[in-house]
């Protein structure tokens, strides 16, 4: 056997081995996300609702913390699913873990703001969110070596695919707390919707970052996502900010990070060169 027939030998033994170490990664996190999305409502919902009791969130929470189990649960299952894929050395299994990732890390951050606010539990759906954190680079760097620029702009696309959800569900909970005020509750009323579709269309532009062959698609899928964001998420922030003021309460208002965040990505999908840059898009060589 040659030299470079040995080399490349070595090198297939080392992928192999770090899909097969990444299968069996897969298996677990899925496992455990799954049995965690099941475990934390039944074990500290009651007692987070009831820290809850005056806040308007309690009227609301009900609806998303079923919800996001959902998620969470879909996300473990995908990653059971890519580590089958895995340890099979099947292309498909990269796909559902890039999904599988997304979604866990997703479902598993907004849980914890009802519970810090309330203060009855310890914030733990951190032990779903921080493993697939980590999982997110660990994965993403070792099956296809993805640049780190790349990966840290699907970090901010991805919190804008959650803190636009997030927007969407205090609207909610400000249109029931306001209602039937509408007169108070309008502009919460009117962008209610926009942030949940800001959320998907930012949901589809993480993942495609990494997964579509046609890259122009994703730029213009978050170039969406990012105007519809601003265009409901800056007017239900200064709104917000204004009524705050006039009730003689906290005047700084967390409905302005979604647009900020959303703001900045935009400037990367609208600037060609920013774009070619975070994605690796080499220009054809002239002839």
């Amino acid at each position: 056997m040659t030299e470079n027939n040995t080399e490349i030998k070595m090198t297939e033994d080392s992928k192999t081995g770090i899909t097969m170490m990444m299968g069996i990664i897969s298996l677990i996190m899925g496992t455990l996300g799954i049995v965690l999305h099941y475990l934390l409502p039944l074990l500290f919902f009651e007692a987070i609702l009831a820290a809850e009791a005056d806040n308007p969130c309690v009227t609301t929470a009900p609806i998303f913390f079923p919800l996001f189990a959902d998620i969470g649960i879909l996300g473990g299952i995908l990653w059971i699913l890519a580590g089958i894929g895995f340890l099979q050395k099947k292309k498909w299994g990269y796909t559902a873990a890039v999904i599988g990732v997304v979604f866990s890390i997703k479902s598993s951050f907004w849980p914890n703001i009802p519970t810090m606010e309330g203060g009855a539990v310890l914030p733990v759906w951190f032990l779903i969110f921080l493993p697939n954190l980590v999982m997110y680079f660990v994965l993403l760097r070792s099956m296809r070596n993805e640049s780190w620029i790349k990966m840290l702009f699907g970090m901010l696309t991805g919190m804008a695919f959650i803190l636009n959800f997030i927007n969407g569900i205090a609207s909610t909970t400000r249109m029931v707390q306001y209602s039937p005020d509408y007169g108070v509750a309008g502009v919460f009323i009117l962008t209610q919707r926009l942030g949940f579709i800001a959320s998907i269309l930012f949901g589809i532009t993480t993942i495609g970052l990494f997964l579509a062959k046609k890259k122009e698609w994703v730029r213009i899928m978050g170039l969406s996502g990012a105007i519809v964001s601003m265009v409901g998420g800056f007017p239900l922030a200064i709104y917000s900010m204004i009524l705050a003021f006039q009730l003689e309460e906290k005047a700084f208002s967390m409905f302005i990070m979604a647009p900020v965040i959303s703001t900045i990505a935009c400037i990367v999908f609208l600037i060609p060169g920013i774009w070619k840059k975070v994605m690796g898009i080499k220009e054809p060589t002239k002839s």
